[in-house]
């Protein structure tokens, strides 16, 4: 009898900012090749913006969105510095695509993208393109040839446009999980708080992402802090800063006094030091495309305060407390609720563990296996008569 050998299915993870940037995109592809690498029937190879390199991790050249440059050219086309960014990688990319001949390309960067989809008969490598959807965009996806959705809202919503479904597979992230339970050992948990400058006694409420009005709504979270009586929990702002950041801080400064609050933007391997030395965690976002921290907050065994919205009920899966968070004082209310029961742990092992179950990458390895299988064997988009998506 002979036996013919079954070739893995070669696929190119690409997200030009791994290595340059650490938001939810960049976190999500450099955890996913780390928990996928070794699945049993896939290939894969890694394509950053910086780092290190090794067999199956290579640097793609650049213009970095966080340089001078990226957003000096970027005028000259009226895009920003991120597509700048993703557009500069596209020739190199194109070179391992004609060295390598990847079965697919899976990536969220959706210019480079767009680029690819438009040359793809003149590269001449009949790769597919599958596109991680975590923004979210929305229908048609015109562009690509298979759609991972992160979850079940944004499937529905794409089909509900029209969507071929069986162009589309809800996978969600994926996310690293610790042995064990969470550390809820008070005496470390000080600890922390005197090496990070943070105070020592009282609580603390944290909250992580762009430091914003937008998207994340930093100063509502301000605002509802700064209602409750004193002696107040100290706020705890973790994450991204930019120019709208100042008003933020004004804002907090003038509703919670100098040391009334902690503002940081930090590395991501050291935001879940940051974790460790809070009582709840709260993003006052009225949507997400998926929403990593909360994970990450789960994790860590913190509750949870979030907005009622079909994308954060998936993600928590009955361990957050959700409400309408578009009304005044209702955080309020519940922060002052939550931080009176304390955090049992049990209760906090209970929460670690409930991510490890649905969202750790040995229990999600097989689904994003069969995604890939599903979208190398579908057949290639034209590129003539499309629309533009997203």
């Amino acid at each position: 009898m002979i036996i013919t050998a079954v070739r893995s299915t070669k696929v190119f993870f690409s997200c030009s900012g791994v290595g340059i940037l650490d938001r939810g995109i960049e976190t999500f592809f450099r955890e996913a090749f780390d928990g996928l690498r070794n699945t049993d029937g896939l290939d894969i190879t890694l394509f950053k913006g910086a780092g290190e390199e090794s067999a199956h991790e290579k640097v793609l050249w650049n213009v970095p969105r966080t340089g001078s440059l990226a957003p000096f050219l970027g005028k000259f086309i009226r895009r920003n510095g991120y597509v700048v960014e993703q557009l500069s990688t596209f020739p190199f990319m194109v070179k391992a695509i004609r060295k390598h001949r990847p079965d697919i390309i899976f990536y969220s960067d959706s210019n480079l993208g767009f680029q690819l989809f438009r040359w793809r008969k003149q590269i001449g490598v009949p790769f597919r393109l599958l596109f991680s959807n975590g923004g979210p965009c929305h229908a048609p996806f015109d562009r690509t040839d298979f759609v991972h959705q992160v979850a079940p809202f944004y499937l529905e919503e794409a089909l509900a446009a029209g969507e071929p479904p069986q162009r589309h597979r809800m996978v969600p992230y994926g996310i690293r999980v610790p042995d064990g339970p969470p550390d809820t050992d008070d005496s470390r948990r000080a600890t922390l708080r005197r090496r990070l400058n943070l105070p020592v006694e009282g609580k603390i409420v944290i909250s992580v992402g762009w430091i914003s009005k937008q998207l994340k709504r930093m100063d509502f979270v301000v605002n509802e802090v700064a209602q409750l009586p004193q002696p107040r929990p100290h706020l705890l702002l973790v994450g991204a800063m930019d120019d709208q950041s100042h008003a933020i801080i004004s804002l907090a400064r003038e509703k919670l006094g100098e040391h009334g609050f902690t503002a940081r933007s930090v590395q991501y391997k050291e935001v879940a030091t940051y974790y460790r030395t809070a009582d709840v965690f709260t993003l006052a976002s009225l949507q997400e495309g998926f929403g990593r921290v909360f994970l990450e907050a789960l994790i860590h065994g913190l509750p949870i305060i979030a907005h009622n919205h079909p994308v954060m009920r998936f993600v928590l899966g009955g361990e957050g407390i959700l409400v309408d968070l578009s009304k005044p004082g209702v955080l309020a209310c519940q922060l002052v609720d939550v931080l009176a029961a304390g955090n049992e742990p049990e209760v906090a092992a209970r929460r670690r563990q409930s991510v490890r179950a649905r969202f750790s990458w040995p229990i999600l390895a097989p689904q994003y296996r069969d995604m890939f299988y599903d979208c190398a064997r579908i057949p290639l988009r034209d590129p003539s008569g499309k629309k533009r998506a997203c």
